[in-house]
């Protein structure tokens, strides 16, 4: 009697520690959603100096230096003072492709009705056939000038990268700069596939001087068995 009621204890016990997005997404609440999004296993920040006079040539004013590891950090978009009282933001960079993240997306767009939305639907069982990278943050994070120059610039400079596959290099960079907030998505072959082999995957690519670097848990990947990039 006593084994069967450590076991029921140790079965709730697991529930309550179970991370939400293991749990049905529609029934994830918006705090979950804005989680998931910046701050979770495919969503990692890092917070990046700012500077606003003068970036790298041709592209006008945009950030001074900073990056470093990915951890995880603030809420996207979140600029704070640094020791001395240096601005910083936050820069987000999340697996567009992962269906936890679509997931998401979908939650957020159509609210309670998503689980029976046929377009959610579609998006849901239509997986990218490629690996998604979104980098977003508030516009003065990124440098300013052409949307093709900072296409150009960050195709030059993102990859993806495994000690197993070496550098992966995107073969498509679009930006959307709104009037606050530029999201870029980067979007890589899976010539190559990671595996949970590969233990960990860095993001690497440089925005004016900044370079940013966002290294990604494959263990902590994991939905119902599979590993969602």
């Amino acid at each position: 009697m006593k084994k069967a009621t450590g076991l029921l204890f140790l079965s709730a016990f697991c529930l309550l520690a179970a991370e939400f997005w293991q749990k049905p997404y529609a029934e994830w609440t918006d705090k979950d959603i804005t989680k998931m999004l910046t701050n979770s296993p495919w969503a990692k920040s890092t917070g990046i100096e700012i500077s606003f006079g003068g970036g790298p040539p041709g592209l006008g004013a945009g950030p001074a230096m900073g990056g470093g590891g990915g951890h995880g950090g603030g809420p996207q978009g979140q600029a704070e003072g640094l020791g001395g009282g240096v601005p910083s933001v936050a820069v987000v960079a999340r697996w567009q492709s992962a269906l936890p993240v679509r997931e998401a997306e979908v939650r957020r767009r159509y609210g309670a009705e998503a689980a029976k939305s046929e377009e959610a639907g579609k998006v849901l069982s239509e997986p990218p056939e490629t690996y998604q990278i979104v980098l977003s943050g508030q516009a003065f994070a990124f440098p300013m000038g052409p949307p093709d120059s900072l296409k150009t610039a960050l195709g030059e400079a993102s990859f993806l990268s495994s000690a197993r596959t070496g550098a992966i290099k995107p073969t498509q960079v679009d930006v959307n700069r709104g009037p606050r907030e530029v999201d870029v998505l980067l979007v890589f072959p899976r010539s190559m596939p990671f595996a949970l082999e590969d233990k960990e995957v860095e993001f690497a690519t440089t925005l004016g001087k900044s370079k940013l670097q966002y290294k990604f848990k494959l263990k902590d990947m994991v939905v119902n068995g599979k590993l969602e990039m």
